[in-house]
């Protein structure tokens, strides 16, 4: 590290947006420094950066690890640095309206040409522009003792993929995400969590990217982890792969005007997704619609979205939301007894409210909402229903081909009493070679109507409920997948990978009439 100089004039350096780029917008003008000069990508020489504390060592360090160069640091006063940032950013944060978005160079295709000694900014954009055009729902970055791991998760799958991150750099790379995201580059003991706002450009325009980071210390570095949350449009209900009663069915729920409908599920099971295409659907001019979200993933013009902050949660935009006059409420997540409670609450005083619970299955909703101190005979009076859901693999389409079942799959399917043709995907270059490509949703949706809500109310047990349920008509998740499987969608194998086995064996049960 060179010593500080003392002052200097600005008008003595060349001031090149693409250098200035290399460190985060918001972070320049937050820690008062700017890249001066043309930074050369092939070498690794010193970097000029200007800076209003050239004194400050742990400041210095930081931008050197962000920029993986030596740091030659220069005064300039605040005036020249602002001057000399709007050079450098003005255009990019215009368009960005002011939030200081990094904007991605991607590459077409979605191969990866990382070279082993490229500069580590322009590797974390390729990552991240990599992730962006895969279709990758999350990345992460894996330090161990011996090396790095790199891994998107694709379909719901994580798959390892070849990059030049390494024991060697890691350390910069992650500092680089760190900076982007606004985090705390001189704690390296906690977890901590931030966000990248980004432009995506791929040849046919652009649309803006929101990476949620995620960094949590660990014995051989820090690992990383960037949930991708794409601005595509909304596929929209149809597309989902809804059965086309329960879609019907589902919509009529969606469209009454009070009541609470739940979306139930793991997490990554595309709750958020069929929410939001619900809301799509819903949304009109004559409605006030207040949603509060942990993270929001979509913006929706003429909705009044809240994000959950240290300072509010779930439950506390809940209670602020029954005084702002809505029609329509979407919660989140029902975490706790006390937003549970405003939920319900909300619902019986004549409005809709929408939101998704973590249960084993949509007749659950009603044992866990018990569980959360909710009173069955208030359960019983505004639960619409419950969509219970989960996302398997298509099998690709390109190189999908007839398979003989083995001995203890033919066991299986007489067991549930099935006869089908079961396929594979062979794989191809379309499916990179994994044989599946896509994903579909399975439903299972619980419909709350008076002789249901009876029972509820009288606190039957979720099992003679579930009973009571099937003999009204409702398909379970199961069902949806052997109507998949008989459709050539997906695979059996896929199936029992996705779906637990205490499902299975209710099927099984179904099956046998027991």
């Amino acid at each position: 590290m060179l010593t500080p100089h003392g002052f200097a004039e600005l008008s003595q350096f060349q001031i090149d947006p693409s250098s200035v780029r290399l460190l985060n917008a918001a972070f320049c003008r937050r820690r008062h420094v700017v890249v001066l000069g043309v930074v050369d990508p092939r070498t690794s020489g010193p970097v000029t950066v200007g800076m209003l504390h050239p004194e400050d060592v742990e400041l210095v360090v930081m931008v050197q690890r962000v920029l993986a160069r030596p740091v030659r640091p220069v005064r300039l006063n605040d005036f020249e640095i602002d001057k000399a940032l709007d050079v450098g950013f003005g255009e990019a944060e215009a368009e960005q309206g002011g939030k200081g978005h990094e904007r991605l160079p991607i590459r077409s295709g979605a191969t990866l040409t990382f070279k082993p000694d490229a500069p580590v900014p322009s590797l974390v954009s390729e990552l991240l522009g990599h992730a962006v055009a895969v279709g990758a729902s999350d990345l992460h970055i894996e330090c161990y003792e011996e090396d790095v791991d790199v891994r998107l998760r694709k379909d719901g799958e994580l798959v390892q993929i070849g990059t030049s991150v390494s024991r060697g750099n890691v350390e910069e790379v992650v500092a680089r995400l760190k900076v982007l995201a606004e985090m705390n580059l001189a704690e390296r003991r906690e977890a901590q969590d931030g966000r990248i706002m980004t432009t995506y450009e791929d040849g046919t325009g652009s649309r803006p990217i929101d990476f949620r980071v995620s960094v949590v210390p660990g014995p051989f570095g820090e690992d990383a982890v960037l949930r991708v949350l794409d601005s595509r449009p909304l596929v929209g209900l149809d597309r989902l792969g809804f059965p086309a009663d329960v879609l019907a069915r589902f919509r009529t729920l969606a469209r009454s005007p009070e009541g609470i409908l739940f979306v139930t599920g793991p997490t990554g099971s595309g709750k958020t997704t069929t929410l939001y295409s619900t809301l799509a659907e819903i949304t009109d001019a004559s409605s006030k619609i207040l949603t509060v979200e942990d993270p929001i993933e979509l913006q929706f013009a003429k909705v009044n979205q809240k994000q959950v902050g240290p300072k509010m949660g779930f439950a506390d935009y809940a209670r602020a939301f029954m005084r702002q006059d809505p029609d329509i409420l979407l919660i989140g997540e029902i975490r706790d007894e006390e937003t549970a409670d405003i939920a319900i609450r909300a619902a019986q005083t004549g409005h809709l409210v929408l939101t998704t619970l973590h249960t084993n299955g949509s007749v659950g909703t009603v044992s866990r909402l018990r569980v959360l101190g909710i009173d069955p005979g208030l359960v019983a009076d505004t639960m619409l229903g419950a969509l219970s859901q989960r996302l398997i693999r298509r099998v690709c389409a390109a190189c999908v081909e007839p398979r003989d079942a083995t001995e203890g799959e033919r066991a299986l399917l007489d067991h549930l009493k099935v006869t089908v043709q079961l396929v594979r995907g062979r794989g191809c270059e379309a499916c990179g070679q994994t044989g599946y490509r896509g994903r579909v949703g399975l439903y299972e949706l619980f419909h709350v109507d008076t002789e249901t809500a009876d029972r509820i109310t009288r606190e039957v047990s979720s099992l003679e409920l579930r009973r009571f349920a099937r003999s009204r008509g409702m398909r379970t998740l199961f069902d949806d997948a052997l109507e998949k499987l008989e459709a050539g969608v997906t695979t059996l194998e896929e199936i029992r990978a996705r779906l637990p086995h205490r499902i299975l064996l209710e099927a099984i049960e179904d099956a046998s009439g027991e």
